[in-house]
């Protein structure tokens, strides 16, 4: 979104830099960007909103708002996880012109500290609003909005300029839709929950900055919030269908899966997103071992013998088969890293595959390359792969060593390694039926209400239901014959298992309750414990209690 000073007077922009404009605007694009040369050296600013009678910035800002601000900046930066070409430069100041702005040419995006106090007075939601907003300019800047528009500036006296400027203003509304759902799937995936934030922080913005509700050229904010709003509309798509995918991979539905992720990388080609569809291959490959040939556990998975006991992969289990999609699975942790070399799951998860693939010479190299990182939240799972590149060369002593030391970091798979008790007993079930938000899912299952629905094509579908503390997702396919449903109890979710476990119970609770038989799977920074017998999941936190759980049921094999 790009807009101009109404005055002449200096504006302070990244560096702190006064920049002043010699007034020669080309030409005045529809919707939200309006081109306007402050200067060459750092060309036009694409301006959230523009505020005629606002003051310009006097100096940048500093102190608590500018840190925390960056914080969340940085945070949607590392989800974001493109790094092919330069991050954009973070600034702040003291105008009251642009609420927040993209400059391409400087390569920033900026935010007013008028803008953050609007943030902050949205109270518990102050941070998902600030996401809300970088993020949207955020995804201006890594999509290349802007363009269209700087060729045709830089190319005035070509014929195809006036064709190009027109362009310009007929993409406009795509533009600032997608830079809306796009916007809002990376502050997803980077922890902020900013579903249907926009229209209300673009409301709240106009009022606090005195913004007319007609303000031109701008759409009137009425058109933005319903602009937003059929944004949003996309986004929850988007989530439905990065969560369900995780469901699937977890509960061994891995083809399925993928076409999941596919779906979602055609939108959203991030480092995560290639690493969530790797982790699903690489699950898939490794179902496809028996105990006897891999007898180890890997951070990604816990117990070999589930590999192949009620889960269903979608594939066949031929050596060649697994082989291609370990190979698979090893494209996508190279397409992370061409996003973001310093991204260290996929070091960890590139040492899997060449583990896997019986290569430990190669395994050790990525654990290697991935220990220099200086984001070492990987460090306690390279150990654990280092104690299984042991194991597998005979050195049982130092395999115990490395164990050792990731047990004493609180690794279950290195505990899981150290007992042996991958041999252990499938947990036993127990007669009952669950029940979240007063709903048995058998039940449900006879008659779904549902409510969205997504068509992803070749007779996959998506739907999703939001009841007042948990949420159903479920998975068809091929007329129904193959199936999940899900049904996630979180947040606010008070309810427990047919076994007594809920929200809060400790690892000790769980294991006792449930038994020894679950299968640990690590996805998207979490670990999840399955009791594939029990049908039920539950996500774990970093004192591995329960954080969430899930109660499935899916189609047989």
């Amino acid at each position: 979104m790009e807009g101009r000073s109404g005055t002449d007077t200096p504006v302070a922009m990244p560096g702190g830099a006064a920049l002043f404009r010699p007034w020669s605007c080309l030409f005045l694009a529809w919707l939200f960007l309006l081109p306007a040369t402050y200067g060459q050296e750092n060309g036009p600013v694409w301006a959230f909103v523009q505020n005629l009678k606002g003051k310009s910035a006097l100096k940048a800002s500093s102190g608590y708002k500018y840190e925390t601000a960056r914080q969340v900046f940085d945070r949607l930066a590392r989800a974001r996880g493109d790094f092919r070409q330069p991050l954009p430069a973070f600034t702040m100041n003291n105008g009251e012109q642009f609420v927040a702005w993209m400059s391409p040419q400087a390569g920033a995006i900026g935010l007013e500290e008028k803008a953050y106090d609007l943030c902050a007075a949205m109270g518990a939601d102050s941070l998902n609003a600030l996401a809300a907003l970088l993020a949207h300019e955020m995804v201006h800047y890594f999509e290349k909005h802007d363009w269209t528009v700087h060729f045709a500036e830089q190319n005035s006296a070509l014929s195809t300029a006036d064709s190009l400027r027109g362009k310009a203003g007929s993409d406009r509304l795509s533009q600032e839709t997608q830079a809306d759902y796009l916007g809002g799937f990376l502050a997803f995936t980077a922890g902020y929950q900013v579903y249907d934030m926009m229209p209300r922080l673009l409301s709240d913005l106009y009022a606090g900055y005195g913004i007319p509700e007609v303000n031109k050229p701008y759409p009137s904010l009425s058109e933005r919030v319903a602009i937003s709003k059929n944004a949003m509309g996309r986004l929850g798509e988007l989530q439905i269908l990065f969560e369900t995918a995780g469901l699937l991979t977890l509960t061994g539905q891995h083809a399925d899966a993928a076409t999941y992720y596919q779906e979602i990388l055609r939108d959203f080609p991030s480092r995560e997103i290639y690493n969530n569809a790797g982790i699903n291959l690489l699950l898939a490959a490794m179902a496809m071992f028996t105990p006897a040939e891999f007898p180890w556990v890997l951070p990604v998975e816990l117990d070999p013998q589930s590999r192949l006991q009620g889960q269903k992969s979608g594939w066949s289990t031929g050596a060649a088969q697994r082989a291609e999609l370990i190979r698979e699975a090893m494209t996508h942790f190279e397409r992370a890293l061409l996003l973001d070399p310093a991204y260290s799951p996929a070091y960890l998860n590139l040492a899997c595959c060449h583990l896997l693939s019986g290569d430990t010479e190669e395994a050790a190299y990525w654990i290697r390359k991935g220990k220099k990182l200086p984001e070492r939240h990987s460090a306690t799972a390279f150990r654990v792969v280092e104690g299984v590149i042991a194991a597998r060369e005979g050195d049982l002593q130092g395999a115990r060593t490395h164990w050792e030391e990731a047990g004493k970091a609180g690794s279950l798979f290195a505990r899981q390694n150290l007992d042996g008790s991958q041999t252990a007993n499938a947990a036993v079930d127990k007669p009952g039926l669950d029940r979240i938000d007063g709903i048995h899912l058998e039940r449900y299952m006879d008659d779904p209400q549902i409510d969205v629905e997504i068509n992803l094509g070749n007779g996959i579908f998506t739907y999703g239901k939001q009841l007042p503390h948990s949420r159903i997702f479920v998975h068809s396919a091929d007329n129904h014959r193959r199936y999940g449903f899900f049904h996630v109890c979180e947040g606010p979710c008070t309810d427990k298992t047919r076994f007594g476990t809920g929200i809060g119970s400790s690892r000790e609770e769980w294991q006792n309750t449930h038994g020894p038989g679950a299968a640990l799977v690590a996805a998207g920074g979490s670990v999840y414990a399955h009791y594939p017998n029990q049908r039920l999941l539950f996500r774990l936190s970093d004192d591995h209690h329960v954080a969430a759980w899930i109660n499935y049921r899916i189609s047989s094999p």
